[in-house]
């Protein structure tokens, strides 16, 4: 090689010409490879410290400009991901955040499950504002477990993970994110705590205030086992007078439009949802009113009223009360399931009436056939007085 300035044969690769002293080279790093062109974009931004690396799809063909992917901190990071991308081919999902997911799951998933369980999981909704503006794909086991970690119930943690755990699925149907991380979530353990019921002093001072519709409201979910979601779904056409018995049922297959008698030894109850049906059209809900509306302004307000719980402030529909334990709509399934047991009802007709699948196949017959057993059942049930 020669010296750029006095053009003296120097060694090859020399820095410096030892004869004038010339540097012999630039300095300046060799430019990076150029992606080639419909490939996408990878910039460095160097006023970022954290994620400097910029990520970018290809311009698309109507003109819409290059979809954003993200920022990273390495170039490996960003060549992975961009890697991904193209692989993947989602424009229009690769940047969808939990929330964008929630949305597109929800709308699918909604029409597969009963009204109560759209009910539950919007409200569980609600658990997840931490890390709903997240990308789905950078959303890790460690950000689900932290949702869980809160919750203060074994039934709010199983709902939280099932519902990570499907709209993972979903995500990952639709090619947003590789691995199912909601799986591996740890669910705690929580004490196992005696459900409370409601005792023979408040049934009875329950039948004291029997004029009153909410009364009745409560006193019917109590002789009957209904869950608060079945009562608001029933309407007059769900109503047979005539054998004695409610058309009902929803969560599992087995308690799935399956007959409740009424109590003949308590002609009252029958009494209440024969009022509630005058002047009802056949398919409208005796109780038209959503269950958190249903929960306050009926069961709750009505007990507070009555002393049976003792509620220190509310906020709309969400209540909070002096004592944690405290009676709640699913005490009355419990009180009915109790009483039933104490009167000497045999276990398989309370299992067919209050809807569990736990029971013989070959007690799964005709309504119009063991209607008349499950109603003789029914009348070891006493009023209190």
């Amino acid at each position: 090689m020669q010296c750029k300035k006095c053009h003296a044969v120097l060694p090859e690769g020399s820095i410096f010409c030892c004869f004038c002293g010339k540097k012999q080279t630039t300095g300046k790093k060799p430019r990076a490879h150029k992606r080639a062109t419909g490939t996408g974009t990878i910039s460095k931004n160097p006023k970022c410290k954290k994620n400097p690396y910029i990520v970018r799809a290809p311009a698309t063909s109507h003109g819409t400009g290059r979809v954003y992917i993200g920022s990273y901190p390495d170039m490996v990071s960003a060549q992975t991901a961009l890697e991904a991308y193209m692989r993947n081919g989602r424009p229009a999902l690769y940047n969808a955040t939990l929330a964008d997911v929630y949305k597109l799951w929800s709308e699918v998933h909604f029409t597969r499950v009963s009204q109560a369980a759209v009910n539950l999981y919007t409200a569980m909704w609600k658990r997840f504002h931490l890390i709903e503006r997240m990308k789905m794909n950078e959303i890790k086991t460690a950000h689900f477990q932290q949702l869980i970690t809160v919750c203060t119930s074994k039934s709010s943690a199983e709902t939280v993970k099932a519902m990570a755990v499907m709209m993972c699925r979903w995500a990952m149907e639709n090619d947003i994110v590789q691995k199912n991380y909601a799986e591996f979530v740890k669910l705690p353990k929580f004490e196992k705590k005696e459900k409370m019921i409601f005792t023979d002093d408040q049934i009875a001072e329950l039948w004291r205030h029997s004029e009153d519709k909410r009364v009745q409201a409560v006193l019917v979910m109590i002789y009957m086992g209904f869950r608060i979601g079945e009562l608001l779904m029933i309407t007059p056409d769900r109503v047979n007078f005539a054998e004695g018995y409610i058309t009902a049922g929803e969560k599992t297959e087995a308690g799935r439009e399956r007959a409740v008698p009424f109590p003949p030894e308590i002609p009252e109850i029958a009494g209440f949802v024969r009022s509630w049906c005058s002047g009802v059209p056949d398919d409208t809900p005796l109780w038209n009113m959503t269950d958190g509306n249903f929960r306050s302004k009926v069961f709750y307000d009505t007990l507070d009223e009555l002393g049976m719980v003792n509620i220190i402030s509310r906020k709309g529909n969400v209540y909070k009360f002096s004592d944690h334990e405290h009676l709640t709509p699913h005490s009355t399934r419990h009180t009915f399931a109790s009483l039933s047991s104490r009167s000497g009802m045999r276990p398989e007709e309370l299992k067919k009436i209050i809807g569990h699948a736990s029971y013989s196949v070959t007690a799964d017959v005709y309504i119009h056939k063991d209607i008349a057993e499950l109603r003789t059942a029914m009348t070891t049930l006493k009023k209190a007085e």
